[in-house]
């Protein structure tokens, strides 16, 4: 009599993670678009909410221009004009809807990571809420450190370069507008957010067993050219935020070949802990034991 043929719910499908529906190309495709859209909502909604807070948002990013303007012992108080009459409603717009990722940065994360997580299994699982955690805090801190210590170094540096600048007989006024430093700081804002994630990506593609941290050391030069280069695409067109991107982006690159050994190390152990429990016992292999002799004196 032949085996029964083990059947994986689909036929041609292979078979997944415990407890884990066999899914087709399109039943992804359709996981997919149902992810997409609840992003998409929370993020529509989220821009919506910002819109209303539009005018406190845009003073919010106009802190740390008047933070570097006194700073740079530049006269009177900065100016922001708009050059057309749809330039405030565009500015506002551009506001609300980077306030609007900021403020749905739980949704899309959750979104991604239990888009991910039928892949991963019972006991990967756990860890898609740490996850969604440790990416929205990430995100905000990138966020953070930008608003306040690259961008007032940063506009310090290039008022007081155009200062240094100027000859005596020829004065320069700023006409700085509304629209292009608000569509510089969100861009520079939402880059750092992004490129914080790097070490929790580290860690992910690390517990997932698709990099090392001997994989990392191995291409360190290449990894911190690419970084550079990375860092001239995502910011402004000067040497200081982009060398202020680069620098951490650097530190955190270091820092998941640290998450990454960490968790290559708990790896093994537990490898080990599952190959010792899997030994046969010595004891076993010694034979049964002949029963007890009844009739046997005990020696005097």
């Amino acid at each position: 009599m032949s085996a029964p043929t083990v059947n994986n719910g689909l036929e041609g499908l292979a078979e997944g993670p415990e407890g884990d529906t066999p899914m087709s190309f399109w039943d992804h495709l359709g996981e997919l678009r149902s992810r997409l859209t609840r992003a998409a909502l929370g993020v529509t909604v989220s821009v919506v909410l910002c819109f209303i807070y539009a005018t406190e948002l845009r003073e919010f990013l106009a802190v740390p221009l008047h933070k570097a303007w006194v700073a740079a012992n530049m006269p009177g108080k900065p100016v922001l004009q708009v050059l057309a009459m749809m330039d405030a409603f565009m500015t506002d717009m551009r506001v609300a809807m980077a306030g609007g990722i900021f403020l749905a940065t739980p949704v899309l994360f959750y979104q991604f990571w239990m888009f991910i997580a039928p892949g991963l299994y019972a006991r990967e699982k756990r860890y898609v809420i740490p996850f969604v955690a440790t990416s929205v805090f990430m995100f905000l801190l990138g966020a953070a450190f930008c608003y306040y210590v690259v961008l007032p170094w940063t506009i310090q540096w290039l008022l007081s370069y155009t200062q240094s600048t100027s000859g005596a007989a020829t004065a320069v006024v700023y006409n700085l507008t509304l629209n292009e430093y608000i569509r510089d700081a969100t861009k520079i804002l939402v880059a750092f957010g992004v490129v914080f994630e790097f070490p929790l990506l580290i860690a992910f593609l690390a517990f997932a067993g698709v990099l090392t941290h001997r994989s990392l050391l191995r291409f360190w030069k290449i990894s911190v050219v690419m970084i550079f280069i990375i860092a001239a695409f995502l910011t402004p067109p000067e040497p200081v935020s982009q060398l202020m991107m680069a620098f951490p982006m650097v530190g955190l690159f270091f820092a998941s070949v640290g998450i990454a050994y960490l968790i290559d190390k708990s790896k093994a152990k537990a490898r080990a802990l599952l190959a010792r429990a899997d030994e046969p016992d010595p004891a076993d292999d010694a034979g049964p034991r002949p029963p007890p002799d009844d009739d046997a004196q005990p020696p005097p």
